[in-house]
């Protein structure tokens, strides 16, 4: 599936992923723990989160994505991307590391 949305400066999205297939992304209580670290690094300067759930095959986010100055609007998009990217990469490494 590819995904249509582009998101934009103070906009609100459900966001959502889960692992392949049925696989586990949060195997034990520490990964959980991890993964708010992640989310408060990368995705609370560019985004206030609502509401969040977490479970053990995927999570559900609400965010309403912050304004910010100075970006064209063409790159709204891949600059809140960019965030997003770089907080699933950072669990994602640490996650297949054990």
């Amino acid at each position: 599936m590819i995904n249509t949305e582009n998101f934009e400066f103070e906009g609100t999205y459900h966001i959502f992923s889960h692992g392949n297939g049925k696989e586990m992304i949060f195997r034990e209580t520490s990964n959980y723990q991890y993964f708010l670290e992640k989310l408060e690094k990368y995705i609370l300067p560019i985004a206030d989160i609502y509401a969040y759930c977490l479970m053990p095959n995927h999570f559900h986010l609400l965010v309403r994505f912050k304004s910010f100055k100075g970006i064209e609007i063409e790159g709204e998009h891949h600059f809140l991307m960019k965030n997003f990217s770089n907080c699933l990469n950072a669990y994602s490494k640490a996650f297949n590391k054990v």
